[in-house]
């Protein structure tokens, strides 16, 4: 029975594999959830900004997780959408007058760090290109990189193109210098029909002269209760190719949605997939959520100089989620246990460079965002996120958290907060907690031009073993 379905799957995948190549290669781009694509979402934010200048201070960002991604159509959704229509309209007929469709942006700061973008954007495209280049903070650190990206804002199709180089100084106590050249292409492809929709993606790497290929198909087709999904990927290392079949059943209530899928992966076997949303009431949403997916690691490896991928095939890895979340006015909260398989970094053969390993553990999340408003352009804000695993993980902190003050009006938004992290693991020791403080200021106008300084005080951390964080850092930037 089981070469017989060894047998099947080998035959979808090489018809699958076939069919791919015969596409042109031309289409969507960027790291984006095929899903997201499907439900509409604006995704222009990550169409349009890959290796954007911020502070590179591990962790400090906390968001909270997105629901299953399933779509709902709710009554009261659909309200607050047409409302967004409505709101955008006046907006639209308010600055019309205004509106440019060409950009240039220059963003300028110290350790030599500079930025040129020129852009065009209409109702109907968005290309651009850029460049990007800072000395960094440490010698033997450079890192440099060129961008052109195309996308049609009205039907499924782009095109994301990087090419760079980057140093790798190693840790501050045997420093060395290795340089890693690397480029991407990333692209799409898809067609929505009145009951069937299919989205193609690729995502090719090559770094350290090794190529890498994310290679997905997802087919819907929509029936009058429900809806089929198949998801076909294939990912080619020079080591092998992993493949993998998924097929889900969606469906959708007015306070309920769900979301069950099979899927198989070669070499990993199946995995049952249950995603389920119920909303209790206004405030409180009950949800479980999994995941079986080969994570994009190389996105690590062309951005951080101290990580490294070895000579083996990315597995997938597996979560499974559950928790409640509570939403009420200017609060969140969020409580929700995971079992992970999930990869981590760590100098497992003390190179004094970071590798990704495949680790299992549990973990109990708790998360808390909220405001207190002092008028109507005036927020404190408070962003706390804490963990707690079941045994000694390496790489991640059990506490992080930000807090400040925010100030926004028609043209001016200001920004002053502080982050913090708490103690992380390494074989080679502990790393102690510590915070940053920071500034950003922006006007937008006729003109938009922004300001931030980055770790104010000069606080001395390191990011792994080593390997000493930013120190001071000014950012400026300017559109015409």
């Amino acid at each position: 029975m089981e070469r017989k379905i060894r047998k099947i799957i080998e035959g979808i995948k090489k018809i699958i594999i076939t069919g791919i190549f015969s596409f042109s290669l031309f289409s969507y781009s960027q790291n984006i959830d095929i899903y997201e694509e499907i439900e509409g979402k604006d995704l222009s934010g990550k169409k349009t900004e890959i290796f954007y200048i911020l502070p590179s201070t591990p962790f400090t960002n906390i968001t909270f997780p997105q629901m299953p991604q399933i779509k709902i159509e709710e009554k009261e959704i659909e309200k607050e959408k047409t409302k967004e229509k409505i709101e955008k309209k006046e907006e639209k007929v308010e600055v019309e007058k205004e509106e440019k469709k060409n950009f240039f942006t220059i963003k300028l700061g110290n350790f030599a760090t500079k930025t040129f973008d020129i852009n065009y954007k209409d109702e109907k495209i968005n290309i651009g290109f850029s460049t990007f280049y800072t000395k960094n903070y440490r010698e033997n650190s450079d890192f440099f990189y060129n961008r052109f990206y195309f996308s049609s804002l009205k039907g499924p199709f782009a095109i994301d193109f990087s090419t760079g180089k980057m140093e790798l100084p190693g840790p501050i106590t045997n420093p060395f210098k290795i340089e890693r050249d690397f480029s991407s292409l990333i692209w799409s492809f898809g067609k929505n029909l009145s009951d069937f929709n299919f989205d193609f993606s690729h995502k090719f790497y090559f770094v350290d002269e090794r190529p890498f290929n994310f290679i997905n198909l997802n087919i819907d087709k929509n029936f009058k209760n429900f809806k089929l999904n198949t998801e076909i990927e294939e990912n080619i290392f020079e080591e092998g190719s992993i493949f993998s079949i998924g097929e889900y059943v969606v469906f959708e209530k007015e306070r309920f949605s769900g979301k069950l899928g099979l899927k198989f992966f070669s070499g990993e076997g199946f995995a049952f997939l249950p995603q389920f949303l119920f909303k209790i009431n206004e405030n409180f949403t009950f949800f479980v959520n999994s995941d079986f997916e080969i994570p994009d690691l190389l996105k690590d490896v062309i951005t951080e100089n101290w990580k490294e991928l070895k000579n083996e095939k990315i597995l997938p890895e597996k979560i499974y989620k559950g928790g409640i979340r509570f939403e009420l006015k200017n609060i969140k909260f969020e409580i929700s246990h995971s079992y992970n398989m999930i990869y981590l970094w760590e100098d497992y053969d003390s190179d004094y460079l970071y590798e990704p390993k495949r680790e299992e553990f549990n973990q109990t999340n708790f998360l808390l965002n909220f405001q207190i408003p002092f008028s109507d352009k005036l927020n404190l804000f408070a962003e706390i996120e804490k963990n707690i695993f079941d045994r000694e993980i390496s790489f991640l902190p059990e506490d992080k958290n930000n807090a400040g003050i925010e100030f926004k009006n028609k043209n001016i938004k200001l920004k002053l907060w502080n982050s913090f992290l708490g103690k992380r693991h390494f074989i080679e020791g502990d790393l102690k907690s510590f915070t940053t403080l920071n500034f950003e200021i922006n006007y937008k106008g006729k003109i938009e031009f922004g300001f931030g300084i980055y770790n104010i005080l000069d606080e001395k951390y390191e990011i792994a073993p080593g390997y000493p964080g930013e120190k001071r850092k000014f950012l400026f930037y300017i559109v015409f």
